[in-house]
């Protein structure tokens, strides 16, 4: 700060210096904890349908071709899931608990339903797999 009376900078008090100090701190460790959290970073989690007494949740969602999608018995009925149109026809066995997976492969749109509850249906859409951004290197 400038002292007006002598013209002279003079110097901070402690408590706007220590200030001074932490701001150029979480100014410049800022940028390393945000490196460090963006590595640490967890893989984004499977997709997951739940299918609860005569319900799926999500009613809808969109994977790109290549993901397994999870699906989980929740409620306490006899359930199934079934591809009643799309790219792709599977059933799953009947079962009222436990899981049931599948790779989707194929790009589309895919009815699913449950053969035992009318009107327990999903859509999920498959999505092409991202072009793939490997590069080869020159020859000499």
């Amino acid at each position: 700060m400038l002292d007006p009376s002598t013209r002279r900078l003079r110097p901070l008090p402690r408590a706007a210096a220590i200030g001074a100090v932490l701001v150029l701190t979480a100014v410049l460790g800022g940028g390393l904890a945000g490196a460090t959290s963006a590595a640490k970073a967890k893989p984004p989690q499977p997709p997951k349908v739940s299918l609860g007494d005569n319900v799926f949740k999500p009613t809808k969602l969109t994977v790109a071709a290549g993901t397994t999608v999870t699906f989980t018995w929740t409620g306490s009925n006899t359930h199934n899931v079934k591809v009643t149109s799309g790219p792709q026809k599977f059933k799953s066995p009947n079962q009222s608990s436990g899981t049931y997976m599948f790779r989707f492969t194929k790009a589309g749109t895919y009815k699913i339903v449950c053969t035992f509850h009318p009107g327990m249906e999903m859509t999920l859409k498959v999505n092409k797999a991202p072009a793939s951004t490997t590069t080869t290197p020159p020859s000499s």
